[in-house]
């Protein structure tokens, strides 16, 4: 077995096979539900960061409500929400989900940047639930510097402790990689990342070759992540997120105060007949939180190679610590587990 398939199997992002795995077996990467649950009662949480560009899509708001719910059940510890994009009420956005679920302090960092995205960018909500929601954050402007905020969370972790799920533009990711020392640790970005990450969760790219939105809109930065990013990374393609589809019953179901149905309502990427939208970011957090189980299988004989443009193709030439997931359940039996937690109210709210 090649060094960096093993270094990938010891380190998969799974609540149920963090520690012990020693070797790839099928058990390892499909166990069941009821072992989940199990393993979620009986292990410390995982500490997650999430990386979204909230505002864009109304997944960035559901992947919220996932990792939220991973929080009420003990099976998430949540460290900070970062935003990689310059809009002021995207910070705010993500304060009022935070405020929502119970968790208003929340560390959030933003770009402060001046990398200018290659795509038409939106505020599709993020001004309507600053509006319409409690919280304490009115403008991105006041929330700290994402690449220090990074350093400094990462810095006070245990070692290989933090996964990050990037569910947007990789803008701070690589920016952080290229970090410099500072007060909050001696080592550069690289060895930081190395050091304290276990793995990172991206939805991103398509496979086995795609010019997926979240790649090509900055696509330096996710090229630099795919060739030097030091530890595991997991990709949730575009034909994953593609073929899941949730929000009918979030728009019903939810309670009416809910900002992520808000998110929802009235979003003009919600199919105006069938009601629903494609479920892109919430599986880089699902996997990322509950690893295979039978809902995926992996491939990771070889690597994700993105070119200057953010086209991307997985490659087999060399193996290096890349996966994809390929959906291993029908579309609509991930979608209702994805879409049980979208709905559910929160368990600690204040």
């Amino acid at each position: 077995m090649k060094k960096s398939r093993l270094s990938f199997l010891l380190l998969l992002g799974s609540a149920l096979v963090w520690a012990g795995c020693q070797s790839k077996t099928t058990e390892a990467t499909n166990t069941t539900g009821a072992s989940a649950t199990n393993a979620a009662v009986t292990k410390k949480p995982l500490r997650i960061i999430l990386d979204s560009d909230i505002g864009q899509d109304c997944d960035d708001a559901a992947v919220m409500a996932l990792m939220h719910q991973f929080a009420d059940k003990g099976e998430v510890e949540i460290l900070a929400t970062m935003f990689p994009m310059q809009d002021p009420m995207g910070a705010p956005a993500m304060d009022v989900i935070n405020t929502y679920y119970g968790r208003p302090n929340i560390p959030i960092g933003t770009y402060k940047g001046n990398f200018k995205y290659l795509g038409e960018l939106w505020d599709h909500y993020n001004t309507k639930l600053a509006k319409n929601f409690p919280h304490d954050l009115k403008n991105g402007k006041d929330a700290p510097d994402a690449i220090s905020l990074y350093r400094q969370i990462l810095a006070k972790q245990t070692d290989t402790s933090v996964v990050i799920v990037a569910v947007g533009p990789e803008r701070l990711i690589a920016d952080l990689l290229k970090s410099v020392p500072d007060q909050y640790s001696d080592l550069n970005g690289r060895d930081l990342v190395k050091q304290k990450v276990k793995m990172l969760s991206v939805m991103g790219a398509g496979f086995p070759k795609d010019q997926e939105w979240n790649i090509k809109i900055a696509p330096d930065a996710a090229k630099l992540v795919a060739e030097t990013w030091p530890t595991p990374i997991v990709y949730s393609g575009n034909e994953i997120g593609q073929a899941i589809r949730t929000g009918k019953r979030l728009l019903t179901e939810a309670p009416k105060n809910s900002p992520v149905r808000a998110s929802f309502e009235n979003h003009p990427f919600v199919d105006s007949v069938t009601k629903d939208r494609q479920s892109w970011d919430q599986t880089a957090m699902l996997f990322a939180v509950r690893g295979t189980q039978d809902h995926w299988k992996l491939e990771s004989n070889g690597y994700n190679f993105i070119d200057e443009t953010g086209k991307n193709e997985w490659r087999n030439d060399t193996d290096k610590n890349h996966s994809y997931l390929i959906l291993n359940k029908p579309a609509a039996e991930v979608g209702k587990i994805i879409e049980d937690l979208m709905v559910a109210p929160p368990a600690n709210k204040q």
